[in-house]
């Protein structure tokens, strides 16, 4: 195991989310997102959200990577250290198609990358951008979220992204604009419980 991690879980949990969080923030930022979208479920989840393994300098958050300027060597070691990670996950008794990879900007880009190399139940990259060395390989649902208005990763990033996955993998995957910055808009947490209902 690569990451230290927070983790929210029952003995009687059956599917699992991992979270990824973005740039800057750290393990605990996304735990309100995760808890939002297994409230009232009909599934006992596991809630685990990652910690990014490399601190910014001056201690301010998180990191999967260098990214001013971005250092994509680095970031291709951290999705096979990301890679090791789930499938060590895999060995435990929720099995990776009952599992949901959710990652936001810097962690969308993390969750997209390793998350169509293994057999997942779903993944989900909020304002997220893709690796310059990034090829899908494997037709796991995906959903797409990011905002109209977003100054920090721009919408095109999802647009290609989606035009990508159709064109690469002919994969059918959603992707939802919503009239925001950049950040994850509440009514994506509704997509993303319907999904969960269909699929599972």
């Amino acid at each position: 195991m690569h990451h230290e991690y927070v983790s929210i879980a029952s003995q009687n949990s059956s599917h699992r989310i991992i979270l990824l969080h973005g740039w800057g923030a750290d393990a605990d930022d996304l735990l309100p997102i995760g808890k939002s979208i297994i409230h009232n479920s009909s599934f006992e989840f596991e809630l685990i959200s990652l910690k990014a393994p490399i601190s910014r300098p001056n201690d301010m958050g998180r990191q999967w990577y260098s990214l001013f300027p971005p250092n994509w060597n680095e970031a291709e070691n951290a999705v096979n250290k990301l890679l090791d990670t789930l499938k060590a996950f895999d060995r435990t008794n929720i099995s990776l198609k009952k599992t949901i990879l959710l990652g936001f900007s810097q962690g969308g880009a993390m969750a997209l990358d390793a998350g169509l190399r293994i057999d997942l139940g779903l993944v989900i990259s909020c304002s997220g951008y893709s690796h310059p060395k990034w090829y899908p390989l494997k037709n796991n649902p995906v959903l797409l979220s990011h905002g109209l208005q977003d100054d920090v990763v721009p919408i095109n990033a999802s647009r290609e992204i989606s035009k990508r996955l159709v064109r690469e993998l002919n994969l059918n995957n959603e992707l939802y604009e919503y009239n925001c910055s950049h950040t994850i808009h509440p009514d994506f947490i509704k997509v993303i419980r319907l999904k969960i209902k269909e699929l599972f």
